[in-house]
């Protein structure tokens, strides 16, 4: 079977590839075009599907990637949540919160206020929320470079290019062929470009729940700063989530089935 894999360039991501585990961030390089029309080195960011000659695997490689982004918006969801959650609890949550992403959560958002002295030694926490709000940062500018430019998707089968397309944030779309391309390539092709842009609405998700969750917790727990300063606690306990709903490996929940688990613990503390 020929080699397959899955990788954007053209963006910088926090980490070796993107936080849902589909795909790898690999370095700009210049564009294979069969078209005298298509670019041949474009500069907007690229989504590249190597698949293998096989359709019955190469679909299933798609629609495993698939799966996996299904995940990552469920992970997102239940993120949201919970960030609504410590939120609605008001400031006596800080004393009552297991351990976890949400305790980091609130020992970081804690050491922004300065009457309370509670977990990280002050030049440690400054220095974490510096890194954080640069990764935060970082990731916004690379959403934003997804939204103002074109999303390119090409797609390879037994490493020949069967297909790319051009994608517009208003859905307006070009796609260029290779001369006889077979049917079944092309359906292929188009399960690339929908997952690919599965993927961009994802990141564009997480950015307004990083954004909603830190302006709610910065108003509920009276942060000095507000919103500003919140967003890099928040920005980490996102990513936290996902990685640990990506521990759990097949086990994921559906956000009513999250809440449900959720009140059951309440109601068994109480």
């Amino acid at each position: 079977m020929a080699e397959y894999g899955l990788s954007v360039s053209g963006v910088t991501l926090p980490g070796a590839n993107d936080l849902f585990g589909v795909w790898t961030v690999a370095p700009r390089v210049a564009g294979v075009s069969f078209d005298a029309n298509a670019p041949a080195a474009p500069a907007d960011p690229t989504w590249r599907v190597q698949l293998p000659e096989s359709v019955d695997a190469a679909q299933a490689i798609l629609q495993t990637q698939g799966l996996a982004i299904q995940r990552g918006e469920s992970a997102l969801a239940q993120a949201e949540q919970r960030l609504a959650r410590l939120g609605h609890a008001g400031e006596g949550v800080s004393f009552a919160v297991p351990a976890g992403p949400e305790a980091e959560l609130l020992r970081a958002l804690n050491t922004l206020q300065p009457s309370v002295s509670f977990g990280l030694p002050g030049k440690e926490a400054i220095s974490e929320q510096l890194e954080n709000l640069e990764r935060w940062r970082s990731f916004l500018d690379q959403v934003r470079n997804m939204v103002s430019r074109y999303a390119r998707v090409e797609t390879e089968v037994a490493g020949v290019l069967v297909g790319q397309t051009a994608v517009g944030w208003t859905g307006d779309f070009e796609s260029f062929w290779m001369p006889g391309v077979a049917p079944a390539s092309m359906r292929l092709h188009y399960q690339s470009v929908h997952l690919a842009l599965a993927s961009r609405l994802a990141f564009i998700r997480m950015v307004a729940i990083v954004a909603t969750g830190a302006a709610g917790l910065a108003l509920t727990l009276s942060i000095p700063g507000g919103q500003l300063m919140a967003l890099p606690a928040v920005w980490k306990f996102v990513r936290d989530v996902l990685k640990e709903m990506s521990n759990l490996g097949t086990v994921w929940l559906k956000p009513d089935e999250y809440a449900k688990s959720q009140k059951g613990e309440q109601d068994g503390r109480d």
